[in-house]
């Protein structure tokens, strides 16, 4: 018996010292998978990542440069501390690996292939602008190396009807999540006389649910690293509600106080501005907060147009993507700046001026109509390509699309921050395997030699992938995050708040609830839906529509690509 087992033991270490030789053959097939690998990570991060922050810099809480900085933090952390949970998904959960038994090489230059064929398809939806779904790119090209390599068996069919049916269902629950969401907050808030006390109420709530969901969808992935994975399901369930009354309590005693006498100290003056503004023309009588005393401001002197500026100067970085003002023509497409070059009389900048025509013809979406009422009665302002004549209002559109006040703004800023954050955290952990889940699978079949290896994802890979999402975020994410914040629909901060919210939300019940769904469907679906409710006119439908067929094509085009790289190893290289 011993006899037995020692030639056993002797011939599997032959064996396997044998594969492992042969094994080392393929060096050049891991190398060139790290190098496509870190490519892929950074169109995910041109792409995907304008899902947590497109918002918030369409909205002006933060800008370009500060949403890079916040995602390259969160994304980073996310992907070391959630991604190798995810990761195993994308290991084993599209193909069979069983089949690739005793062909491992034809498996790992199947993992090139697929992530060669996701990123070639990312990093063109980049160029165009297009938000499209990561892990839909590189399930397309894995099914697509698999039908070379060994035909239509071992394809689990039923993912990719998961698939169809999350370009439907995505946009659909989470537009009807927002939709919901911002008729409350405009008919409890924003529709108010004086929204701040409604809004001040409100807060508590909205914190404790932005944290709530948060939270369980960190903590519901089970990330090891956390220990999370050793949390039952009613522990976690605890935990979070506990963290979201704690949060409650916490701004309703803290946040809430500081708040309300920020917004009397800091913005009474520019309230009754923009109330002046918009009502009857003529001298204006501001009170100051602290004293008491009233001052009137004529409007011919010097103050009554500081004012002006001050008003507009904080939104202006808004329509121009940077904080920086100084240097840069001001455009005539925001409300703030449209106040004060009417009474200015400033000229806009004349490449900007196919944008002013736009503006006599839309819903008021960016409030030039007020500034009509800044002009005297029988003036005529007269400002490149835009006239404005007295008491007429130069857009006579029952649709109008309000814009947020800045006491208002200021309520929901921390709130959309706090949301896109979140989600950049938990992206950095779902979408890092799109990047790396195929470039684990290659190290894994590299160094064990087995297509089943149980082996946990090795940490350092994953923060390999964190640092090509960051790249690929500061290099190119300004493409797409445009196309998220700003050219889909005009977004404030109530809107933002309430399209990441509710998408976040979405995303987390229909995930455990089997229902499939993408997160960047989700998150179009919400801004597309919000948009539409603030004005039927201010959503671009053509670019929605050029998104859908985005949408429809990248299955197949990252499957075509990945399958004709696969044909080239197997007839040509291997």
């Amino acid at each position: 018996m011993d006899t037995t087992t020692l030639a056993t033991l002797a011939a599997a270490t032959t064996a396997a010292l044998a594969f492992q030789s042969d094994m080392s053959g393929y060096l050049w097939l891991l190398v060139l998978g790290f190098i496509i690998a870190f490519i892929l990570a950074f169109s995910v991060g041109a792409n995907d990542v304008a899902n947590s922050f497109g918002t918030a810099v369409g909205s002006g809480v933060v800008t370009l440069r500060q949403a890079c900085v916040l995602a390259t933090i969160f994304e980073t952390v996310g992907s070391v501390l959630l991604g190798a949970k995810v990761s195993e998904t994308i290991r084993q959960g599209i193909i069979d690996v069983q089949m690739y038994n005793g062909s491992e090489h034809i498996l790992m230059a199947g993992s090139i292939s697929a992530m060669c064929g996701s990123a070639v398809w990312q990093l063109v939806a980049s160029f165009l602008k297009l938000p499209i779904s990561g892990t839909h790119c590189i399930v397309g090209a894995t099914i697509g190396f698999s039908m070379v390599a060994k035909g239509h068996q071992g394809v689990k069919w039923m993912e990719l009807l998961r698939i169809v049916a999350s370009w439907f269902l995505s946009p659909v629950l989470s537009g009807i999540m927002s939709g919901i969401l911002f008729y409350m907050v405009r008919k409890l808030i924003l529709n108010k006389a004086d929204p701040v006390p409604s809004g001040l109420r409100a807060l508590p709530v909205f914190y404790a649910i932005t944290m709530g969901i948060n939270l369980f969808s960190i903590m519901f992935t089970g990330a090891p690293l956390l220990g999370f994975d050793r949390v039952p399901w009613w522990g976690t369930l605890c935990i979070t509600i506990g963290s979201a009354f704690i949060t409650a309590l916490a701004v309703w005693f803290i946040v809430c106080p500081r708040l309300k006498k920020k917004i009397n100290r800091d913005f009474s003056i520019l309230q009754l501005v923009f109330i002046g503004l918009n009502g009857p023309v003529g001298p204006m009588v501001i009170t100051d907060p602290h004293s008491g005393r009233s001052h009137t401001i004529h409007k011919d002197s010097g103050l009554y147009k500081d004012l002006l500026h001050k008003l507009h100067m904080a939104k202006v970085g808004d329509c121009i993507g940077d904080s920086d003002t100084e240097d840069k023509p001001i455009r005539r497409n925001n409300s703030y700046t449209s106040y004060t070059m009417a009474i200015y009389g400033i000229q806009g900048d004349p490449k900007y001026k196919d944008t002013d025509v736009g503006l006599q013809r839309r819903s008021r979406v960016d409030s030039y109509s007020s500034s009509s009422s800044v002009v005297t009665n029988g003036s005529t302002v007269q400002d490149g390509s835009v006239t404005v004549e007295a008491g007429k209002d130069p857009v006579l559109e029952e649709d109008e699309l309000e814009v947020d006040q800045p006491a208002v703004s200021l309520l929901f800023q921390f709130l959309q921050i706090l949301t896109a954050c979140f989600g950049s955290f938990a992206h950095g952990g779902n979408d890092v395997s799109n990047a790396i889940g195929p470039l684990v699978a290659l190290w894994l079949l590299y160094e064990s030699g087995s297509v089943v290896s149980s082996a946990p994802t090795p940490i350092w890979l994953l923060l390999y992938g964190g640092v090509g999402i960051c790249a690929g975020l500061w290099v190119w994410g300004r493409r797409v995050i445009q196309t998220m914040g700003k050219d889909l629909t005009p977004i404030t901060p109530s809107s933002g708040f309430s399209i990441e919210l509710a998408s976040a939300i979405t995303v987390v019940v229909a995930s455990n609830v089997g229902l499939p769904v993408s997160t960047t469907h989700c998150k179009v679906g919400s801004v597309v839906a919000v948009g539409w409710l603030r004005s039927r006119k201010s959503v671009d439908w053509h670019l929605f529509r050029n998104i859908f067929i985005a949408w429809f094509v990248t299955v197949p085009i990252s499957g075509l690509i990945s399958a004709a790289l696969m044909a080239l190893f197997i007839y040509v290289f291997l």
